[in-house]
């Protein structure tokens, strides 16, 4: 094939994969629309007392940033660089950054870029919680009333609302993820088969923000009726493109580093860093429960703590019993969707999701201590898998579980909205 041919090609298949996306986000109906505009307003709130009324965001000496310690200030006020292995195209979100900077600096004098930074994560989280929704109404056929209850419980997520007024490529994840999960089970539930194309379109977008997401989309190649061999050599040709751009880049970083800064660590040598972030030790029980999925959704106190060379803001311990029961009870009715729903190819899909994060936290063990944010990874899977389970449950039993989530939904909203609080007083 010719190198104009391969180009032809590759031009039409963008061009349906841009229709497909276009079909797959619009239009948004009114209810969406509704929906978009509570949490953007919301989010945008908090984000301005964050911004303007607390020194979380933009820390003028150093201290505990926005997002528990986390590189907040250098995706502020730098162009990139730290991760550029492990996060391959988010340069492009520092450069998309830069130009709005120039552009607004006349209109917004003060915290220009901290104010584009809020309004960018915003709409992604926003946007995610959109695409809840929809996946809930499209995908799992609930009735409207539970998929706003659903979708307004993963809205107040401790995770969530730390994400909307955080700088950084979680907020990116959450809505890439969540997007890609609802283009391939559209695709599947019109044709019963999912297209390579389409895999290796969302293997870029989730991978490029993430190097390790780029497997998630392309473990739906499992879904299609094909023999397991001819799964295999789909799956390898999807990511080997993605693998061979992901080399270039960390070629072409290299040599960067090597060439303006020969003296520094070059970017393969920072990503050999993040071993600091391993845990293994006899804590592990104990992030596992309550690190890593109890303060997703309601947080613990925040207290200031020593992690390295830093003093950061990191969740403590529960005040009360009570609030491990709630966590326990949570995750007690997500694991029994899952399993109720094993023989469910949307389900499985979501589930090879959350395989990879399972392997990357609790078998390498890798960011446990860090889940406020990953769990923007892999927090949709609650109301997703929720839903599920309406349509295991009889329907006698609807109104029990609907109590149940409204019961979370209360408790959630009350216990980090006074978190919050106690933030602000304290670091205002």
């Amino acid at each position: 094939m010719t190198i104009p041919s391969c180009l032809s090609t590759l031009l039409r298949a963008l061009r349906i994969e841009w229709r497909e996306t276009r079909r797959t986000l619009f239009p948004p109906s009114w209810t969406e629309t509704g929906l978009f505009l509570f949490f953007f307003l919301l989010y945008g709130i908090i984000g301005y007392y964050m911004l303007f009324y607390t020194e979380l965001i933009d820390v003028p000496n150093g201290g505990p940033g926005s997002y528990l310690g986390y590189d907040n200030l250098f995706h502020l006020h730098t162009r990139g660089g730290a991760f550029d292995v492990s996060h391959p195209f988010f340069s492009l979100f520092h450069l998309l950054k830069t130009l709005l900077i120039i552009l607004l600096t006349s209109l917004f004098k003060e915290k220009t870029g901290g104010i584009i930074c809020l309004v960018l994560m915003n709409l992604l989280i926003t946007g995610g919680l959109v695409l809840i929704y929809r996946y809930l109404k499209q995908i799992v056929q609930v009735s409207t009333r539970r998929a706003l209850l659903l979708t307004g419980f993963t809205g107040c997520f401790f995770t969530t609302v730390v994400l909307s007024f955080t700088t950084e490529s979680y907020p990116f994840s959450f809505f890439l993820l969540v997007f890609s999960l609802l283009m391939l089970s559209r695709e599947y539930k019109l044709t019963g088969y999912i297209k390579g194309r389409t895999i290796l379109f969302l293997s870029f977008l989730c991978g490029g923000i993430t190097i390790t997401n780029a497997a998630k989309p392309a473990m739906a190649v499992f879904l299609n009726k094909t023999p397991f061999l001819h799964k295999i050599r789909t799956g390898f040709k999807v990511m080997l493109p993605f693998v061979v751009c992901v080399a270039v880049i960390m070629g072409f970083y290299t040599l960067k580093a090597k060439l303006f800064a020969p003296e520094g660590p070059s970017p393969i040598e920072t990503t050999q860093q993040l071993g600091q972030y391993f845990i293994h030790d006899e804590t592990f029980s104990k992030q596992a429960l309550i690190d890593f999925w109890g303060n997703t959704i309601m947080s613990t106190p925040l207290t200031q703590q020593q992690v390295g060379h830093e003093v950061v803001l990191r969740p403590s311990e529960y005040l009360h019993s009570w609030n491990n029961a709630v966590v326990v009870l949570l995750l007690v009715l997500v694991a029994a969707s899952a399993l109720l729903n094993l023989r469910n190819k949307y389900v499985q899909l979501l589930l090879m999701y959350l395989s990879i994060d399972f392997v990357i936290h609790f078998i390498i063990r890798y960011g446990m201590n860090e889940a406020i944010l990953f769990g923007g990874h892999w927090m949709f899977a609650v109301p997703m898998l929720l839903g599920w389970l309406y349509n295991r449950l009889p329907v006698r039993m609807y109104r029990i579980l609907d109590w149940t989530v409204i019961g979370f939904f209360v408790l959630t909203a009350t216990m980090n909205t006074l978190e919050f609080m106690r933030l602000w007083e304290e670091v205002g």
